[in-house]
């Protein structure tokens, strides 16, 4: 199954953490281990930047398309996920798209899942973050449409699959209408997660489309599962504390040294990497 993981730069002295490197290449590697090829999808800097780390080859493709979006009338600081939906945009189904922070050890089964979606799990609505669509105002006094499922569960999309054309072009379509016509005066996490998320699972309602789970929040903070990691929660504390950043790199160091032993001879020669390893691996 193709999948893709996206890189977005916006600053002109853009870097990444180590712990972070680590993790996208671990992602990279299982997933085309155990599940077929993944493209990263970028800019020229991210495509730059990768390079200079010396980590291109994790991917079997690096696909620079996201230069694009200088052009496109989006607030990034709002939209700052917009380009996930974006390089979406581009592929064809079905794929997988994956954060660069979320590794899937196991072999994934998604054909029985056809022409539908599956995402990681889904998020209830009941807080302050998927606010009432009162909250939202267009700029051009548009509306939503009318057939909008408003109570229905949200989708994180760390990973989801995407079963066919259609839904991706009517998910992505109305995503680039509302990045570029909703006040974002007073900006807001609910505007990213709501057309990244939300929109999703109201998208999939309107085209009669299943959205199957892949595991929950508690099996995944739990560790009551053995098919994938993400470390979103932790990424602050891991910049915060340098010695548990150093830990993780050192842990995965071990985990590449164990499972890709070619790349982890390329990393003991590079600048950043070889500092994590220790004698023995």
């Amino acid at each position: 199954m193709q999948a893709f993981h996206i890189l977005r730069t916006r600053q002109k002295n853009f870097y990444m953490y180590d712990f972070e490197k680590f993790v996208a290449i671990i992602s990279a590697l299982k997933w085309r281990e155990k599940n077929g090829k993944i493209k990263l999808v970028t800019d020229e800097r991210g495509a730059a930047y990768f390079k200079s780390c010396g980590i291109s080859a994790a991917w079997n493709e690096i696909e620079i398309s996201l230069d694009e979006m200088n052009n496109l009338n989006w607030d990034e600081k709002t939209f700052w996920a917009g380009s996930k939906i974006f390089a979406l945009s581009k592929q064809i189904a079905p794929v997988v798209m994956i954060d660069l922070d979320f590794i899937v050890w196991q072999h994934l089964n998604l054909k029985p899942y056809g022409e539908n979606i599956a995402v990681i799990h889904r998020e209830e609505i009941g807080n302050a973050v998927y606010p009432d669509k009162n909250f939202f105002q267009f700029k051009d006094g548009r509306q939503f449409p009318a057939a909008l499922n408003w109570k229905i569960p949200a989708c994180n999309t760390a990973l989801a699959y995407f079963g066919a054309r259609d839904i991706v072009k009517k998910y992505c379509d109305f995503a680039f209408e509302f990045m570029a016509n909703v006040d974002t005066t007073h900006g807001d996490l609910a505007h990213m997660v709501f057309i990244e998320q939300r929109w999703l699972a109201m998208c999939a309602a309107l085209m009669n489309r299943e959205i199957f789970s892949l595991s929950s929040l508690d099996e995944l903070f739990a560790g009551r599962q053995k098919y994938f990691t993400h470390i979103w929660g932790d990424k602050q504390k891991l910049r915060d504390d340098l010695k548990a950043a150093e830990n993780f790199c050192r842990n995965c160091t071990k985990r590449i040294a164990k499972d890709f032993p070619d790349w982890a001879e390329k990393l003991k020669s590079s600048d950043w990497a070889k500092k994590y390893f220790v004698e023995g691996f």
